[in-house]
């Protein structure tokens, strides 16, 4: 009997094992599938860095021709703005050229009307011309200049 319990202690002792083999095997199935779960998390990882690392490159390289487009048009505006300058010192010079010509408008009005009175008034010296049929039709702005021309008749 003493060696029949041995007999079953030993089983029982190698059902005990024989269960701790199968829980450690089971654990370390688990701990590989764990590691192959990490090595593809990590690969696709690698995967997601490299895509990212691409579009930073892509876009850097945007970013340079975008720089290249804004200094181009950053020279363009300079250009643009200094050519506002220009035309704002000609235009002041035009206004200013305007100005004076309109305050020297009075006195040429004055001038003006000084000789629409002058023509509108007659030379006294109308009065003593004589000027005949033949010198008014080689000349006929006689009679504008001096309306009361009287026409002599010769006989």
């Amino acid at each position: 009997m003493g060696l029949v319990g041995y007999i079953q202690f030993k089983k029982e002792l190698l059902s005990k094992l024989s269960n701790e083999v199968e829980f450690v095997e089971s654990e370390v199935r688990e701990k590989e599938q764990d590691k192959n779960n990490f090595g593809l998390a990590v690969e696709h990882t690698q995967q997601e860095i490299d895509n990212v690392d691409k579009e930073v490159k892509g876009l850097q390289d945007e970013v340079g021709k975008l720089n290249s487009a804004k200094e181009e048009q950053d020279k363009n505006v300079k250009a643009c703005k200094d050519s506002i300058a220009g035309l704002s010192n000609s235009i002041a010079a035009v206004e200013k050229e305007k100005s004076d010509i309109e305050g020297q408008k009075p006195k040429w009005s004055e001038e003006i009307n000084g000789f629409k009175q002058k023509l509108q008034d007659h030379s006294p010296v109308c009065a003593f011309v004589k000027v005949t049929a033949e010198d008014l039709k080689k000349e006929p702005t006689l009679k504008e200049l001096c309306p009361q021309i009287q026409i002599t008749v010769k006989v």
